[in-house]
């Protein structure tokens, strides 16, 4: 919990920086011109974020170098960035245009869906294992969707622009992993927790 807070923190705070935009386009998947030191800030989170995420989860969920399952995870939770890094990208090239009103119908999904396909990978573990790998996406998933929203923001750095993207990941982040944790700890018992 304390780690998914402060790279959210942090996320928020250097998203609201001044980043080149890339150009938003009415073809393909409608961003181009992404710059270099857009897609080192979107690629170098997710690697931050992936490790810090294998590192707290390590114990709790029982991660091990040459276990399949910590392979299958560590995969989930890259495929689970990918378009979390396309939210951002999308996300600032919105923000170079007079975006109209705003409607994240979806963005509850980025993290809901990975945490529950965690639990689920670990289903054969005990509750604190599942629940520890469901969490653990969060470390990865809730920071770039704070990274996704402070970039759609163009007006700068403010105390009231990082408290506008962390309501906005609490709201549409956090509470749905928590949801998501929790029934992917709970279902069936593992020997393991008898």
């Amino acid at each position: 919990m304390v780690a998914i807070a402060v790279l959210s923190l942090c996320a928020a705070v250097v998203g609201l920086q001044s980043w080149p935009r890339p150009a938003l386009t009415g073809s393909g998947w409608q961003v181009a011109e992404v710059s270099g030191p857009l897609w080192a800030l979107l690629v170098g989170t997710t690697i931050a974020c992936a490790g810090t995420a294998l590192v707290v989860s390590a114990g709790a969920a029982g991660l091990r170098a040459g276990d399949p399952l910590t392979w299958a995870w560590v995969v989930l939770v890259l495929v689970a960035a990918a378009p979390l890094v396309a939210n951002g990208l999308y996300s600032a090239a919105m923000s170079a245009t007079e975006p109209g009103p705003l409607i994240p119908v979806f963005h509850w999904l980025f993290t809901f869906v990975p945490a529950l396909l965690a639990g689920w990978l670990f289903s054969r573990r005990g509750r604190l294992a599942r629940s520890a790998a469901a969490l653990g996406t969060g470390v990865v998933t809730v920071p770039l969707l704070a990274l996704s929203w402070s970039l759609l923001d163009s007006s700068g750095l403010s105390l009231a622009e990082v408290g506008r993207t962390l309501w906005r990941t609490a709201f549409f982040g956090v509470a749905p992993l928590a949801l998501a944790v929790v029934l992917a700890g709970g279902g069936r018992t593992a020997r393991s927790d008898l």
